[in-house]
């Protein structure tokens, strides 16, 4: 990858499926030589598998599992050739000997695809597309947060870094639409946990534009300006495609 966001992109859809075998297979071996992709896919999953805990408990519907059993042995991947016996030895195996990153990159794309929805008899949920994405980068420049900014002006905050918040401070989500305004303070984070932040009375989300998190004084910057150390920033992008 020539470039944290880039890196950072390409974990993305290795943690949620969107890769073909090919691909897939690609990752996995770039893994194997590259611990820096390695790592940004590990800490990515355990983000995401952490949006699990915050659903809702819910009745099953009836006949959810003869569904979703029967549309995975359609999938192709299944297809390999071996008998049915020796096909689920063979993945019984391979699940066993996984490392614990694909093991949490499983357990993060289930966990979207239960929150998108069921394949295969289901309605599928729609989600609302962010406006822009951020890629925040820590002083020492690795990647420290992901943002997903939505044209009502929520956040969506998904932490890659295990931030040091003393008990006397609190962390500050700061953005910059407009340089004579100055910064604008979003929320507050206790805590580094996937959030989302409730959108605001704010101009919608543009590409190049400034978000951070900024340590301050609990319960918040005094001045309504950041006063703090910056903790991550970066720039706005629009989505590809």
């Amino acid at each position: 990858m020539s470039s944290d966001s880039e890196r950072l992109a390409h974990a993305g859809d290795y943690v949620l499926g969107l890769l073909d075998d090919d691909a897939r297979a690609e990752a996995e071996r770039k893994m194997e030589r590259d611990p820096k992709f390695a790592e940004t896919v590990r800490r990515l999953a355990e983000r995401m598998s952490s949006l699990d805990d915050t659903a809702k408990p819910a009745d099953v519907p009836a006949g959810m599992w003869g569904e979703i059993l029967g549309t995975i042995a359609t999938l192709p991947q299944d297809h390999n050739g071996a008998s049915p016996p020796e096909q689920s030895a063979a993945n019984q195996n391979s699940a066993t000997q996984a490392p614990p990153w694909r093991k949490l990159a499983l357990a993060a794309s289930l966990a979207a695809a239960f929150g998108l929805g069921y394949a295969g008899g289901f309605v599928m949920k729609t989600t609302p597309e962010p406006v822009v994405l951020v890629v925040l980068q820590t002083p020492d420049n690795t990647t420290g947060a992901v943002f997903e900014a939505f044209a009502d002006n929520s956040l969506k905050i998904i932490p890659l870094a295990d931030f040091d918040v003393p008990q006397n401070k609190i962390m500050q989500v700061w953005t910059l639409y407009d340089a004579s305004v100055g910064p604008v303070s979003l929320g507050t984070l206790s805590s580094a946990e996937v959030t989302t932040l409730k959108g605001q009375a704010l101009p919608v989300p543009a590409a190049d534009q400034l978000y951070e998190i900024t340590l301050e004084p609990r319960p918040g910057s005094p001045t309504g300006k950041p006063t703090g150390p910056i903790l991550v920033k970066g720039f706005a992008k629009r989505p590809a495609g």
